[in-house]
């Protein structure tokens, strides 16, 4: 049997959600703003200012002491990442795992809207919820680790040693929404998925068999 037009176009449709999809995961996994943050000296915190930004592998960060700006790159490579090795050794982990499943819902829906016999979307229904799942499980970890320890300080122990704090500075970037986004994606795509799921009814199929119905019995005549 042949999957009906309106099908075809909500399965093709979750094709794009998940390209979207990945395309949000790695464009937050390569940019540096899950975390935003200003700094002040409390020995003089009038004259000195800092800006601080990270992701889950890298950041900037500038301080001026009173007499000029100074940038520093950190990575996690070095040690000196703001955020503790659970959080952001889980939230990757999850997110290359939620691209394993968007990438997995993606040759799904690419497969089914493209095969002339109808094909069960149900695949496609488990691959794109354990995306869900996962960037969801990212996003616990992470907002987790912020409330505990991020939004209170980011500043290295050299920083911190020399005055620095950001305590009540910090705020969730815009690598962070970018997740959030790909959850919002993959979601929607569970959603068309079940809406091609609740159409039972094969419209291609039915026409088809009436039109030859309707011959037959002309022929009779």
């Amino acid at each position: 049997m042949k999957l009906n037009l309106f099908k075809r176009s909500m399965i093709f449709a979750t094709f794009f959600g998940s390209c979207l999809c990945i395309a949000l995961i790695v464009a937050s996994l390569g940019t540096t703003h899950w975390i935003d943050a200003r700094a002040r000296r409390t020995s003089n915190p009038l004259e000195s200012e800092g800006r601080i930004s990270f992701g889950l592998f890298e950041g900037h960060k500038e301080l001026n002491y009173g007499y000029g700006w100074r940038n520093h790159d950190f990575s996690v490579k070095a040690g000196t990442h703001p955020a503790r090795r659970w959080s952001w050794c889980g939230a990757a982990a999850q997110l290359a795992a939620a691209l394993a499943a968007a990438g997995g819902a993606c040759v799904l829906a690419a497969l089914a809207s493209a095969a002339r016999c109808r094909c069960s979307p149900r695949p496609m229904l488990i691959a794109n919820s354990l995306a869900v799942l996962f960037i969801l499980g990212a996003i616990s970890v992470w907002l987790t680790e912020y409330f505990l320890r991020l939004q209170h300080n980011v500043m290295s122990v050299e920083d911190l040693d020399n005055a620095w704090s950001s305590d009540g500075m910090a705020e969730l970037g815009l690598s962070f929404w970018l997740v959030v986004a790909a959850a919002v994606a993959a979601f929607i795509n569970d959603i068309c998925v079940l809406v091609a799921m609740s159409d039972g009814r094969d419209v291609e199929t039915i026409a088809p068999a009436l039109e030859e119905k309707v011959n037959g019995a002309i022929m009779l005549y």
